[in-house]
């Protein structure tokens, strides 16, 4: 006998989640009836608080996984804040493949002074040479747990980790969700007439992540009907190979995009109308770095609500497994979860691309829900 047919979930960008749908840790203050600056209930860290007192320098040092680097930002923005609170202004420095993508504007860190506060990965801080002086704030993404303020549960990792400085810090900072800087354009030049469409195949486990070209290109398809223009679909892989190609149709016209640099991406995410991708780094990346394109992750294995980046614009759909891990803020790796029983009932084909196209056209035709 067949199981039954799992349910997918639809998570809307703007969603405010409670303590009644989420199980968080309890910040211990109401943060938004807490004044900008004002002490927290709980004793502060003083290493910390001593480091931005006396720090010369950030260094923002990120060169692991891109996801992990990007929605780690947040930690970024706290310290940029904390150190707005104290009245301090140090240059920044940027290390790694992905600290280059902060958008703070860097200095050279050639003539390094001391201390320096280090926000990064373990390969960046590495890369930072860190001296007994610095202060070094490692981003751990399985060490990252839900805040809960008694209004709102923190889902989204930029929340979690800005969160954490905030209550190490030990004084209510003066920033709010999604807790990101924005790597997105103020303007952009759009393709013209043509609906574009990216599609982001790439994905670091492709036996359990991958939601496949063929299947983004249906989508593709219902959509451009849907919205009643021709549409480009842009497959975005990160390998050279172009693999299976969906074939070109009278309303979908198909260019693969492999192997393209951060930059190059960058802009084209911005000039699109809707992306659809994988729980990856580049799905990220297209929520940050287009200010029009709707951005729809598909989520199997992890967290949807934990692996966003908690913008408007970026939503999700989710299977049974992931709405698991969402629900009980779990991690399969670090809870030694049995994936292969959950994604057995729940694979992430589960989610037909009719779903997702229908998702899409949803948010494309009433804004952000």
């Amino acid at each position: 006998m067949n199981p039954p047919e799992a349910a997918v979930t639809r998570h809307w960008g703007t969603t405010v989640y409670t303590s009644a749908q989420v199980l968080g840790i309890p910040l211990g203050y109401d943060r938004e009836a807490t004044p900008v600056g004002q002490a927290l209930p709980e004793p502060f860290d003083h290493g910390l608080r001593r480091a931005l007192e006396r720090c010369t320098r950030v260094v923002v040092a990120f060169d692991g996984k891109l996801g992990d680097s990007l929605l780690a930002f947040g930690a970024v923005t706290a310290v940029t804040d904390a150190l707005s609170l104290l009245g301090r202004s140090v240059p920044f420095t940027a290390l790694g493949r992905y600290g280059r993508l902060h958008p703070a504007r860097h200095t050279d860190d050639s003539h390094r002074g001391s201390p320096r506060i280090i926000v990064g990965d373990e390969p960046g801080a590495a890369l930072a040479d860190p001296t007994g002086d610095d202060h070094v704030l490692l981003c751990r993404p399985e060490h990252a747990r839900c805040r809960d303020d008694g209004r709102r549960v923190h889902t989204f990792l930029p929340a979690r980790y800005y969160l954490e400085v905030e209550e190490r810090f030990g004084r209510r900072l003066p920033g709010g969700p999604p807790f990101l800087p924005s790597l997105a354009p103020d303007t952009c030049d759009t393709d013209g007439q043509e609906f574009s469409v990216a599609a982001v195949t790439a994905t670091s486990r492709p036996g359990r992540k991958d939601y496949g070209a063929q299947r983004f290109a249906a989508a593709a398809r219902i959509i451009g009907v849907r919205v009643g223009r021709k549409a480009r679909l842009l497959l975005v892989s990160g390998h050279d190979g172009a693999g299976d190609l969906p074939a070109d149709t009278d309303g979908l016209r198909v260019e693969p995009v492999m192997g393209a640099g951060l930059e190059t991406l960058t802009s084209l995410f911005a000039r699109c109308d809707v992306v659809l991708g994988n729980d990856t780094g580049l799905t990220h990346l297209a929520a940050l770095a287009s200010r029009r394109a709707e951005v729809i992750g598909l989520y199997g294995r992890h967290s949807h609500s934990k692996w966003r980046t908690g913008l408007a614009h970026h939503h999700a759909l989710a299977t049974p497994f992931s709405e698991r891990m969402h629900r009980w803020d779990m991690c399969p790796v670090r809870d030694g979860l049995d994936e292969a029983e959950g994604e057995r009932y729940a694979p992430l084909s589960a989610i037909s691309p009719a779903t997702l196209a229908d998702t899409a056209v949803l948010v494309l035709e009433r804004g952000y829900l």
